[in-house]
């Protein structure tokens, strides 16, 4: 595959790095760059803003990843909600009234763990086959923008945009609807083996 810059026109000038300080990197050279631990905790910021509803929805909480294993992403303000994210399985929890209910999970959530279950794992060859990746590298930083190649991932993003450095500090999603959604991840914590806090999360999504 043949990795370029992404044409300017896909490049907001808010949301971007500096062009004219860019590099040539393939996504490989940008996977040396992130932290890889056994275990990785972050806290996650997300704010939709629907095309219907002017008001933006903002949610937050944490995520634990643990490598070769399992994605776990919890919301836990305003709904409380657990998803499990593997690479075969997908499962997501409501928290209502003291009882945990198993609910069907947003395919825009389904593509964005993909995406981040592969960067924290530096499993880039898997993306490749999903997505047309476009890559911007420089000393302060790095950007990946993703085009869906299938038709049914097309279906649902346009296009996904990650930028960070050590590790992915913020992803935004244009879904096909024009709805836009973006992530903003802090606060990570590299350990070689789980706490007892986060085994029970995961024993009990």
């Amino acid at each position: 595959m043949t990795f370029r810059f992404l044409p300017s026109q896909f490049l907001p000038a808010a949301a971007t790095l500096a062009v004219a300080t860019s590099v040539w990197a393939s996504p490989m050279d940008i996977a040396e760059r992130l932290d890889v631990a056994p275990v990785i905790e972050g806290h996650f910021v997300q704010t939709e803003k629907l095309v219907s509803i002017p008001q933006p929805f903002q949610c937050e909480g944490f995520f634990i990843f643990w490598k070769n294993d399992v994605l776990l992403w919890k919301t836990k303000f305003p709904v409380a909600t657990t998803s499990l994210y593997n690479d075969k399985t997908f499962k997501t929890y409501i928290h209502l009234n003291g009882k945990r209910i198993e609910n069907s999970s947003a395919s825009v959530t389904n593509v964005v763990n993909r995406i981040l279950w592969g960067l924290l794992s530096t499993d880039i060859t898997a993306l490749e086959l999903d997505f047309q990746i476009f890559t911007q590298n420089n000393e302060n930083g790095w950007r990946m923008d993703f085009f869906p190649k299938s038709n049914m991932t097309g279906s649902i993003v346009k296009h996904i945009s990650v930028t960070g450095n050590r590790i992915p500090e913020r992803i935004v999603v244009e879904n096909f609807s024009n709805d836009i959604t973006t992530l903003v991840i802090s606060d990570i914590k590299l350990s070689e083996t789980s706490s007892s806090r986060q085994e029970n999360e995961l024993a009990n999504p």
